[in-house]
């Protein structure tokens, strides 16, 4: 299966779904333009639903950083949501379950993103 996302606006948030495997950054380049495009138009935070991701490997878990730097760098933050397991063991060995924001749901992630403000 190859990489897809779809991004929603809601609110104050973008809500980012990928979708599929995301093994190279050229499958991601898109994303990074669109971001960056909603950031000049005001949006800050950024949800990432994982709901639907089936596979990353390193390259990928690069895509998550270079997003957490945009969004930072761009004074808001990011939550990631609906984590399979498969993922969160990765996140978990490459201890970047402790530099992102990981919660059960995208409501959760609304709510906190809300609380920091």
């Amino acid at each position: 299966m190859s990489f897809s996302y779809n991004i929603k606006k809601d609110n104050d948030f973008l809500i980012v779904k990928f979708i599929g495997n995301l093994l190279s950054k050229e499958q991601a380049l898109g994303l990074i333009e669109e971001l960056e495009n909603e950031f000049s138009n005001g949006y800050e935070n950024v949800i990432i639903d994982l709901s639907q991701m089936q596979y990353l490997n390193s390259t990928g878990l690069n895509i998550f950083i270079r997003i957490l730097t945009l969004v930072r760098n761009n004074g808001g933050d990011v939550m990631i949501a609906n984590v399979p397991e498969k993922i969160n063991k990765l996140l978990v060995v490459t201890k970047l379950n402790s530099v992102f924001n990981i919660v059960k749901t995208i409501e959760k992630a609304k709510e906190e993103l809300i609380k920091s403000k």
